[in-house]
This record gives structure tokens, sequence and C-alpha cells, in this order.
């Protein structure tokens, strides 16, 4: 028995079969991520390894020629460059096609590590990350209010990010230009040499007694007793009194005998300007997998509670979206979708002209959403996205 006969011998069953199978596509419609384009990972590996203080040159050859030595062993491996800039290193590790890139990264993580104790002890945490043309900000924010770099900064970074970072699927959300506030401290050359200490040993001693330290418990019947010396700086009184050594063995050496302590804010290294004001920008990023559009709709509907909380608040602070990039998905799925209506209306129509019978192209007719709702649960199960791919091979 073929499935013609089945759906003229019993069409109460093959009737549910087809609302099952609308039920069914419809949820996978409702349940799939939209994208611009599908999810493709390029075989592109960089390690990014902050080294402050340190030029170029010294960056290159203590850094970056170590690294590259060891990643030149890999299996699979197609290229690698560097760029040495100031202060920061970055390898780029590329694979040949047939690599599987989630190996690939591991494997680097595994040889960076190994090369760590042939590094300078003073370099930061490497960052390890894929190059993914997804990791594009979904909604970019500007803020902007009459406050200062410092403060402007602040009110960014400790009300509004977490703010963002709370909504549903959204995995990273970066402050991009602003400044925020330094504690510097200026040697005198001269100071310093007077008192035979150098620079190092000032970095060495602000690190060791910026700490507070825990120091041992004491246990008195059925109590317990814990200390721990406090050393964090409160102050820059504190900084300026901190005692680096003793000239001659009975005079103190303060910091502020050897320099000066300002309090200022970091390198301006980047500018922001909305509508010719100076701003700081607010990017959000969406987690992987997730529905864009929906990502940038929670996001501009929390934009507008916390604007609705700033009002009255010193400096006017307002959140303006300059940049959402779920706009461009929208125009292309709704270009997509009339293309795919387009499609039905021609198709019911050139059916109609062949067969020359209505209740023909109405049986016709009533296929098509059936068919493309049943896609869906397809497209579900091969963990695609509804993108212009998808919806082009749809259509």
């Amino acid at each position: 028995m073929n499935l013609a006969d089945i759906s003229i011998r019993r069409p109460v069953f093959m009737t549910c079969v087809v609302l099952l199978s609308l039920v069914a596509g419809y949820f996978s419609m409702s349940k799939l991520g939209v994208d611009l384009f599908p999810d493709v990972t390029f075989p592109v590996v960089f390690v990014q390894t902050p080294y402050p203080g340190a030029g170029p040159a010294e960056v290159e050859s203590l850094v970056s020629k170590p690294i590259e030595d060891e990643l030149s062993t890999l299996a699979g491996i197609k290229r690698i460059s560097s760029t040495n800039q100031e202060g920061v290193s970055t390898v780029v590790a590329e694979f040949t096609l047939e690599t599987d890139v989630k190996y690939a990264e591991q494997q680097i993580r595994d040889r960076v590590g190994a090369t760590k104790s042939r590094l300078p002890t003073d370099i930061r945490e490497p960052v390890i990350r894929r190059i993914d043309p997804a990791d594009l900000p979904v909604v970019e924010f500007a803020l902007d209010a009459d406050l200062s770099d410092a403060e402007l900064y602040d009110l960014a970074n400790e009300k509004i990010k977490p703010r963002f970072e709370q909504v549903n699927q959204v995995g990273l959300v970066e402050i991009r230009g602003g400044r925020k506030r330094e504690i510097q401290v200026q040697l005198d050359r001269d100071k310093l040499k007077s008192y035979e200490i150098s620079a190092s040993a000032v970095a060495a001693r602000l690190a060791a007694a910026g700490e507070d330290v825990p120091t041992g418990k004491k246990d008195v019947g059925d109590k317990e007793t814990i200390y721990r010396t406090v050393g964090q700086f409160k102050s820059l009184d504190d900084i300026k009194g901190l005692i680096m050594n003793f000239f001659g063995n009975d005079v103190p050496v303060r910091l502020s005998d050897v320099g000066t302590v300002k309090d200022t804010l970091v390198d301006e290294t980047s500018r922001t300007y909305i509508n010719g004001k100076k701003s700081l920008f607010i990017a959000a990023f969406r987690q992987s997998g997730a529905n864009t559009i929906r990502v940038a709709d929670s996001l501009k509907a929390r934009m507008d509670q916390i604007n609705k909380d700033l009002e009255g608040q010193p400096g006017n602070p307002k959140i303006t979206a300059v940049r959402d990039g779920s706009i461009w998905i929208r125009a292309n799925v709704t270009d997509v979708k009339e293309s795919i209506g387009i499609g039905i209306v021609l198709s019911i129509i050139v059916v109609f002209f062949f067969l020359g019978n209505a209740r023909s192209t109405i049986i016709t007719g009533l296929a098509l959403p059936n068919s493309l709702l049943g896609a869906f649960i397809l497209i579900a199960f091969a963990g695609f996205t509804i993108n212009i791919m998808t919806l082009l091979a749809l259509s």
C-alpha cells in the first residue's frame, strides 16, 4: 500500500499527520535562531599577549618569536604571522580547511601554556580565540553626559554595563572609548640615584604593599580568630607614605621622597563622538547560536528602562543605539519572505493554467504551507538557522 492509497483509505489519519507536521514545523520555526549568514567557522586562531611597557622590538623577540617557534610544529598549520605593537603581541595561526578548528585551538592552548616558561615573567595572560565572522556586536550604544571622563566611565562600567549583561542570551558587553581613573607614580631619576633605589624595586614594593594578606588564625576555646594584614591603599597619602627602604640604616625613604603620586586618567588611545559630542560606546555581543533579532529587541528594551532610571541624575546621561545589527537581518528576511510569497502565488497560477481545474489547484495550494513548514523541522534537526541561504533554499 503506497502513500496515495493510505491518503484515500484513511483520510482522518492523513489529516492528523498533516496537522502534526504543520504544528511541529511552526514550533520548529519559532525556536530557530535568526541571523544574516550561516554559522561559518574559519580555521584561524590568534594568540594575543599583552606585555605592558615593552616596545615593538622587545615584543617581537621576547614574546612573538618563542610562540611562533612553538606553534610552527603543529599538524595542519598553513601560515603563521605576527603583529608586534607597543605593549601587545598578536600571533595569527592559519590552518588548512581540513583541520578541525576546535582541536587546533586546544592544541594552541597547550603549546602556549608550554611556552610560558620561556616568556617574560611580567606578561599578562595570553588571550586565545578563534576568528569568527559572527563575533560582531549585535547592538552598539552611545552614552553621553555632562560629566568628566572618569565619572562617565565609572557610570558606564558600574551601573550600565551590568544591566546589559543581565539580558538573556547576551554573552559579552564591552566599553569602547572613554578614560578610567588611574593612579600614576612619576619617579625622579636623580632622587632614585641619590637614595640608591631602582625603579624596579619601587614597582616591586608597591605590588607587595598594596595587598591584604592573611597571616593565620588562633583558636581560643570554641572560637576561631582569623588575622590579616591590611595593606590595601585607601588614599593618595597612603601611597605617598609607603616606605621604600632605610637610607643609612636609620632614615626612612618614602615614595614621596623619590617621586610624585598623581590621581589622573589612563592614557587616551581612542576617542568617540556622537553628534559632535564626546561620549563612549557600549558594544553588546550575543551568545553563540542565539537569535540575533530577539537579543537586539531585548537590548533595546533594556536601554529604554535604563534611560528612565537615569532621568534626573547629574550630568543628564542618556543612552542611544547607534548601530543595530538586526536591521539588515530583518530587511533581508523580509525580502526573502516576499519572494517566497510571490513564488507561491505564481506557482498556483501556473498550476491552474496547466490543469485547468480549480479543485486540483486548491489541493496543490494547500500542500505548499505543509511543505514549507515541514522543511523547518529538518532545518531545526540539522542545527541550521534562519538566514539568507536557508530562506533562499526554501524559496
